[in-house]
């Protein structure tokens, strides 16, 4: 298993597992679209770990600036295929955005849904603490 930087030929892959994730996710062109974006962007970074020309998990992380709070890194996704859970990858995935905050000398923070009390566990396994609970709102246009 590799652990490297996702480049735009994986985007059928990170598709792939983003609807293991969300299965509303956006639309293949549309995330591609995206993919290119987040690769070219200084502020976002996305691994991938693969088994030869399998994708079997990524990361999605961002340097989150905001009014009024000490940036941080937040990890925006991390999914790793569920016939390779509990193999070390997502553990891996994780120490990629660790040691990229830890370059920049910011913490990392990472928001999972409530009802995920296994991603929970894996977190807290990852040495992350609860910071705190919040509800997420959004305006439709």
């Amino acid at each position: 298993m590799n652990i490297r930087p996702a480049v735009l030929a994986d985007n059928h892959e990170i598709e792939r597992l983003a609807h293991v994730l969300t299965p509303a996710a956006e639309p293949e062109h549309q995330s591609g679209d995206a993919l290119t974006l987040l690769l070219n962007s200084d502020g976002h970074r996305i691994w991938v770990a693969d088994l030869g020309e399998t994708v079997v998990g990524w990361l999605h992380a961002y340097l989150a600036v905001r009014v009024g709070v000490a940036p941080f890194i937040e990890i925006a996704g991390l999914i790793v295929d569920e016939q390779h859970r509990s193999e070390g990858i997502g553990s891996k995935l994780v120490a990629e955005a660790i040691a990229w905050a830890k370059s920049v000398g910011v913490t990392v923070r990472v928001r999972s849904n409530s009802k995920r009390d296994a991603t929970h566990s894996f977190y807290e396994a990852q040495g992350f603490k609860l910071l705190k609970q919040q509800h997420v709102f959004e305006f439709n246009l």
